[in-house]
């Protein structure tokens, strides 16, 4: 577990997330989407999604990270994927066993089947967990279910920053997949449309999910993952 120097150390990075306009050239998209669908290494996960995993150096993402530097700082990667979905994510963080300094994550869309991107969301929730990767079930029995590497938190007593007013209806309305009880003591800081050709920056450690998408028609979604981690040697 992280002590509470390397939390503080952590929060001392951390603000609210954006979505980014200024990052992605059009062909940069068309590039990367290429690059998946042209790839045998694809990876199907017992959970569902597909991923496909990519390094610094390879080429793929390379221009993107010297773009988020000039912004960002001289930030290491310290794992990047495609993730191709059928079903919406539930609520979790983007952390490793290891408890790294964890920064910010970098989300770009890709691909969406069945309706337009727009009408999907990327929630990202004022509340962090630093213990750890995690998939937040508040009060569930998750006796045998699959998990592929966050393990299930189904007590929220070490959640930071806990809310009492609870969500409104029209954020609601976007995460009819998530079970109420999972949405206790949760507030939503800004929840950005899956829009192709932006990116959503946030920090890795705050609790976030997709909205039901399935609920509007969309089918299939890529996009692509960055999560990144403060240089502590330097």
């Amino acid at each position: 577990m992280r002590t509470q120097e390397q939390i503080t150390a952590i929060k001392n990075t951390q603000s609210d997330p954006k979505q980014l306009w200024d990052i992605l050239h059009p062909r940069d998209v068309d590039t990367l989407l290429d690059h998946y669908n042209t790839s045998n290494n694809i990876e199907q996960k017992e959970t569902g999604p597909k991923v496909l995993y990519v390094k610094e150096g390879e080429g793929v993402i390379d221009n993107i990270l010297d773009k988020l530097r000039q912004t960002y700082g001289d930030f290491e990667v310290r794992s990047a994927h495609y993730f191709d979905v059928e079903k919406p994510h539930i609520i979790h963080n983007d952390d490793s066993f290891d408890y790294p300094q964890c920064y910010k994550a970098f989300v770009i869309p890709l691909y969406v089947e069945g309706n337009t991107s727009d009408k999907a969301k990327f929630f990202v929730f004022d509340q962090s967990y630093y213990g750890g990767p995690a998939k937040f079930v508040n009060g569930e029995d998750v006796t045998g279910k699959p998990v592929h590497y966050n393990t299930f938190l189904t007590d929220y007593t070490d959640v930071e920053d806990q809310a009492s007013c609870g969500l409104d209806d029209l954020q609601l309305q976007y995460l009819t997949h998530l079970k109420p009880k999972w949405l206790e003591g949760l507030s939503v800081n800004r929840y950005f449309p899956w829009q192709i050709g932006s990116m959503i920056e946030f920090d890795s450690l705050n609790l976030h999910c997709s909205s039901d998408f399935n609920k509007v028609g969309i089918t299939r979604k890529i996009g692509l993952s960055i999560f990144t981690k403060m240089n502590t040697d330097k």
